[in-house]
């Protein structure tokens, strides 16, 4: 039988859908049995209740004006993505049709798995495989809007310090490529945990690491690249482990590339130096007191 008001034509969507309501404004006239799976209400039960309701309450202001939006006979409004109240896990793409006498059809897909896959891939593409860092692409994205905020006030200082692993090669060749990229995932850590949330710790691939910090004096850029000396002196296996650090101020007059360049001098400038900090080495690979 055809719901009051819709053209017989409002099924050949619901075929095409897991999930699919007829609505009179926002009330539900008729729910599809798959449409249960995500709102954990029978479909008879639903007849009669504001679908709004059944949409997770942040997600209903988007939903209430999706729907208001589609009034014309065959006017359609979507894909829109939102999520279930009963199952706020879940990733709902909604599309809605105008039918006769104000009812609309709305269907829905599950596309939860797609976007896991999608932000999967965006993460592999944007991050270190190894250490879960971000990349160089990442870095220099986040390089460019620092960039754009210095022009918007130039009163903020963007710098960027250089890091490279000495003793990885000795630590590869006694003990294995395994206990290498191990010890790089532990740097990768213990970087990450000496700076703001609001910095970047990229790998740009091998033994070096690049930190980006923003708005802070050049003191504070001293004091932070002491703090991560300290926190990679160790001893592996025999092995003395260090970071050469190196750092620059950014120049919007130079490019990113130009600004690295200087870092790195200053970096080899500290390996040369052979500097050591003023902690013993530590056994193993735990974090330093």
């Amino acid at each position: 039988m055809t719901p009051h008001g819709a053209s017989p034509d409002w099924r050949a969507l619901a075929a095409g859908a897991p999930a699919t309501a007829l609505l009179l404004g926002s009330t539900v006239q008729w729910a599809s049995p798959g449409l249960a799976e995500f709102v954990l209400i029978d479909p008879p039960a639903l007849v009669g209740t504001d679908a709004l309701d059944l949409v997770l309450a942040a997600d209903r202001p988007r939903a209430r004006a999706a729907l208001s939006a589609v009034r014309e006979p065959g006017q359609r409004s979507g894909p829109l993505r939102l999520r279930p109240a009963a199952r706020p896990g879940v990733r709902l793409e909604l599309v809605a049709r105008a039918r006769a006498a104000d009812h609309l059809v709305v269907a829905a897909w599950d596309v939860s798995h797609r976007l896991a896959v999608e932000r999967e891939l965006g993460h592999r593409a944007s991050h270190d495989h190894l250490t879960g860092l971000p990349n160089r692409a990442l870095l220099a994205d986040r390089w460019g809007r620092s960039r754009s905020r210095v022009q918007a006030d130039p009163a903020l200082a963007t710098f960027v310090l250089l890091c490279d692993v000495d003793g990885l090669k000795e630590v590869n060749d006694g003990l294995g490529h395994r206990a290498g990229d191990a010890l790089l995932v532990e740097v990768a850590r213990r970087l990450a945990a000496e700076v703001r949330p609001s910095d970047t710790v990229a790998r740009l691939g091998g033994d070096e690491f690049v930190v980006l910090v923003e708005a802070v004096p050049s003191a504070h850029v001293e004091a932070l690249a002491h703090r991560l000396r300290r926190s990679i002196a160790v001893v592996q296996a025999g092995v003395h482990v260090r970071l050469s650090v190196g750092w620059a101020a950014d120049d919007l007059t130079r490019t990113t590339e130009a600004v690295l360049a200087e870092a790195e001098a200053r970096m080899y400038e500290d390996k040369r130096a052979g500097r050591t900090v003023d902690l013993p080495g530590i056994h193993g690979t735990g974090p330093h007191a």
